[in-house]
């Protein structure tokens, strides 16, 4: 499984890791995504939804005390690091992950399978990208445990062979 950072996710499922547009001065690079994500099976790909949001953490629940000014579920991302559709074709699992939601790709899209306690799901979610989200039918509520200050207790597991 493969862990990498996004700038921009679209509608195809596709991720720009390295191209940002609003600052065109500035050059992220794609590093090593590009090989990584090739053949790997499981890639789960990590990123805020939104730019410049300002979130809190109550008790454990998230909320926004401010939304971001950048959108980063676009239609069309501004330079493909990583092509979805060849990733649906090969098979592969991908995940994107954020601090309100987790989403993933599907044959049928870019679906939200589980949400972060207290994040409104139009609101936050389906309101703060451009193209349309599909939602599971069996929406999962992130575990509470995640947003509590204290340790969760993670223990890696044993690579498989």
């Amino acid at each position: 499984m493969s862990l990498l950072s996004f700038l921009q996710i679209d509608r195809h499922g596709s991720v720009n890791v390295s191209k940002l547009g609003v600052r065109p001065h500035v050059t992220a690079g794609a590093g090593g995504s590009v090989d990584i994500t090739t053949r790997a099976k499981r890639i789960v790909f990590s990123g805020c939804f939104t730019a410049g949001a300002k979130h809190d953490i109550a008790g454990e629940t998230l909320s926004f005390v401010k939304e971001g000014t950048v959108r980063k579920l676009v239609n069309d991302v501004e330079q493909i690091s990583f092509s979805g559709p060849r990733a649906v074709v090969q098979g592969q699992e991908i995940l994107y992950v954020t601090e309100r939601c987790v989403m993933r790709l599907e044959r049928e899209g870019v679906t939200v399978i589980e949400i972060a306690p207290g994040v409104d799901l139009e609101r936050d979610v389906l309101a703060q990208a451009e193209f349309p989200l599909r939602v599971s039918k069996s929406l999962l509520t992130t575990p509470a445990a995640l947003f509590r200050p204290a340790s969760i207790g993670l223990r890696l597991r044993k690579p498989r062979t």
